[in-house]
C-alpha cells in the first residue's frame, strides 16, 4: 500500500520556517517597543521626581551651581524622551512592515496547505477507487472458484 507523497512538502517547510521566523522578529520588534515606552515613562518620572527636588532645594539653602545644573538637568531628560520617541516611531513603522510580511507569509503558507489537502483528497479518491477494484475483482475471482463447471453452487 502507498502512501500519499506531496512534491510541494520542501517548499511548504521553507514557507512555513520563514512564517515562524516572521512571528520571532514581530515578537523582538514589540519587545523592543515595549522597552521604549518603558524608558520614556521612567524619564519623564524623572522629570517630575527632579521638579519636586528643585522645589524642595529652593526652600532651603542651596548653592548657585545646583540652581545652574536643573535645566541642563531637564534638558538632558528631554532630549532623551525625543530621541526615545523617534526610536519607537521607527520600531511601529518597522512592526507594521513585518505585520505585511507575515500576512503575505501566511497567504503563501495557506495556498500551498489548501493545495497539499486537495491532492490528498484526490490521492484517497484513487485510492479508494483502485481499492474497490481490486476488491471486486478478488470477489468476482473468488466467487467463480466456488461454482463447478456446470454452474452449480457446490
Amino acid at each position: 500500500m502507498q502512501k500519499f507523497h506531496f512534491k510541494l512538502n520542501g517548499l511548504l517547510k521553507v514557507r512555513e520556517f520563514r512564517e515562524k521566523k516572521l512571528k520571532i522578529e514581530l515578537g523582538e520588534i514589540l519587545k523592543s517597543i515595549n522597552e521604549v515606552e518603558e524608558r520614556i515613562i521612567k524619564l519623564n518620572k524623572e522629570i517630575d521626581e527632579s521638579y519636586n527636588a528643585f522645589q524642595n532645594l529652593t526652600k532651603s539653602s542651596t548653592t548657585g551651581r545646583m540652581v545652574q545644573f536643573f535645566p541642563y538637568f531637564v534638558d538632558g531628560k528631554r532630549e532623551d524622551i525625543k530621541n526615545n520617541e523617534s526610536k519607537l516611531y521607527a520600531l511601529k513603522k518597522k512592526y507594521e512592515h513585518k505585520i505585511q510580511e507575515l500576512r503575505q507569509a501566511k497567504g503563501e503558507v495557506k495556498v500551498i496547505e489548501n493545495l497539499k489537502e486537495k491532492k490528498q483528497q484526490e490521492w484517497k479518491k484513487e485510492f479508494d477507487k483502485k481499492l474497490q477494484e481490486e476488491l471486486e475483482e478478488f470477489v468476482i475471482l473468488g466467487h467463480g472458484k466456488d461454482r463447478n463447471v456446470d454452474g452449480e453452487a457446490s
